[in-house]
């Protein structure tokens, strides 16, 4: 087990398990990603975004039942199991992972249950055979949130990489031979069981791998009392980011706007752009698993982690989803002449998504030392903004308006989270660091937009992304975006790809910070 350590060896093991944990989330992730977007452009194209209205409104509200019902226990299991494993009381980790997961169990058995007979009663007999089968996936994924977080909380995150490609593989699979032999809807909803059963099977035998062997400690009644008073402050801001974050927008887009694609349009956007956006926070969630070790190894380092953590997301968030806003145009050939009304929803949704990416330092820094209180109440007023706008802006504008609303939300969420971590800590922002990348995306995305005008279809879909990606690493080269000790920290990323892979990376790296390279 690792033990104090706050010099320099720390943060040299802090930068190894970052960039090691950064690229196994973000190899799940991609492959989520591509698994996401073939299935969702498959599934749009046969089915329509009238018949896929309903169908994406029962799963936005499973999605929330599973994060809701989830009651904060899985960020408490990481919390805490990541603080004892790194005072060195592995037993008292265990424990706290078989307790958090029995009572999960429980909680996903009941609201299971729950949801099953609201269907049953107040269903739409039409959807009642795709709404069984997702609500008979809510129980895996409700469960499987702890074995996840356990292994977060070991800083070994492909420990969930094998168990979640596994899932989304079978589940893409079985999607597309659904709609091949016509089972349309059911046959989607039944690939979302297969796939969440055996992902949580296999994160749950890997727990047990490296933990089964560790005598069980015992859960003293002060450290119970952190976690009820943590979960239930993980549970407060798990609501508020339903409303904030996680296209809330849709219960009031569903109730003032008679267009039944507007809940696709939306739905399909911010799918999409959560997706290219999960992967810079790879780097997030491992920065997270670090950031909880980090307050158990000693606390001196956490507000640099913060900041680095905020701009390293924006170097890998801002061109993506700039890329991806600048790419809407080809919505229409991708899926279809019927989804045309997506386009500017899917450019208002990437562009307004960049906040979030730069907020999720700071939201852990402050999960890590303990100090929720302010997410919570700040989350409520940035709730009340994104509701308000939402009533003024969607019945008119549909899927647009509830787009800006969620994204104005967003923004305000995120400006006053990070004042109130500055002035109260007093972190160095490094706010030109901030701006040089800032230039960087906004120079790709002139030369981008260009483009796509000039060479419309798939020809221009592939030859930007290509043209985006050199502008983008020669504008970072030029600005001197990358800082001489962001070389050997992006390095150790390198580290983790194949022998043969990673002379080229070394040499990227060298041409983009040759200061930092050449030390």
């Amino acid at each position: 087990m690792k033990t104090e350590n706050t010099g320099p060896s720390g943060s040299a093991d802090n930068t190894q398990t970052i960039a090691r944990n950064s690229f196994w989330y973000g190899l799940e992730l991609f492959f989520s990603l591509v698994a996401t977007f073939l299935t969702s452009v498959a599934v749009a194209r046969v089915l329509g975004p009238e018949r896929l209205a309903p169908y994406q409104y029962i799963v936005w509200l499973t999605n929330i039942t599973v994060s809701v019902g989830a009651f904060g226990l899985p960020v408490t299991t990481r919390k805490y199991m990541a603080e004892y494993l790194n005072r060195g009381e592995p037993g008292v980790a265990r424990a706290t992972y078989l307790a958090t997961l029995k009572i999960q169990a429980y909680i996903a058995l009941g609201v299971s249950a729950v949801a099953l007979a609201l269907v049953l009663w107040l269903g739409d007999p039409r959807q009642l055979a795709f709404s069984v089968l997702l609500v008979s996936a809510m129980a895996p994924r409700i469960v499987g949130t702890i074995p996840s977080q356990a292994n977060n909380a070991a800083e070994v995150m492909r420990r969930n990489t094998g168990p979640a490609l596994a899932g989304v593989i079978t589940s893409t699979a079985l999607t597309i031979f659904g709609l091949l032999v016509k089972w349309d809807l059911i046959g989607v909803a039944a690939a979302v069981v297969v796939g969440s059963f055996l992902e949580c099977g296999l994160k749950l035998r890997s727990v047990e791998r490296w933990l089964g062997g560790v005598a069980r400690g015992t859960v003293s009644p002060e450290l119970k009392k952190r976690m009820f008073a943590y979960s239930g402050q993980g549970l407060a801001l798990l609501l508020l980011n339903v409303v904030v974050w996680d296209r809330s927008d849709i219960v009031i887009l569903k109730a003032m706007n008679n267009d039944p694609r507007q809940i696709t349009f939306f739905t399909i956007a911010f799918n999409l752009t959560e997706r290219i956006f999960m992967i810079p926070v790879s780097f997030g969630t491992s920065l997270a698993a670090t950031m909880m070790a980090q307050y158990g190894r000693g606390q001196a380092r956490l507000k640099e982690m913060t900041v680095d953590g905020a701009r390293y997301a924006l170097l890998v968030t801002l061109p993506l989803l700039l890329g991806m806003a600048c790419l809407s145009p080809l919505v229409p050939p991708l899926y279809g002449e019927k989804f045309r009304l997506m386009i500017p929803t899917l450019t208002i949704v990437a562009l307004m998504a960049i906040p979030k990416a730069l907020v999720a330092a700071p939201i852990m820094f402050l999960q890590a030392t303990e100090r929720q209180g302010f997410l919570i109440w700040w989350g409520c007023l940035c709730g009340v903004v994104d509701v308000g706008l939402d009533i003024l802006l969607i019945p008119q504008h549909g899927a647009n308006g509830a787009a800006i609303a969620n994204g104005t939300a967003q923004l305000v969420a995120g400006l006053g989270i990070w004042t109130y971590v500055w002035r109260t800590t007093g972190l160095d922002l490094k706010l030109r660091d901030f701006g040089r990348i800032v230039v960087c995306g906004a120079t790709m995305a002139v030369c981008v937009l260009a483009f796509i005008r000039a060479v419309p279809g798939y020809v221009g879909m592939f030859g930007s992304i290509a043209i985006g990606a050199a502008i983008w690493l020669i504008a970072l080269r030029v600005s001197g975006a990358l800082k001489p000790e962001d070389a050997s920290r992006i390095l150790s990323v390198g580290g983790q790809l194949p022998a043969a892979l990673r002379p080229h990376w070394k040499r990227l790296i060298a041409w983009l910070a040759p200061a930092g390279a050449a030390a």
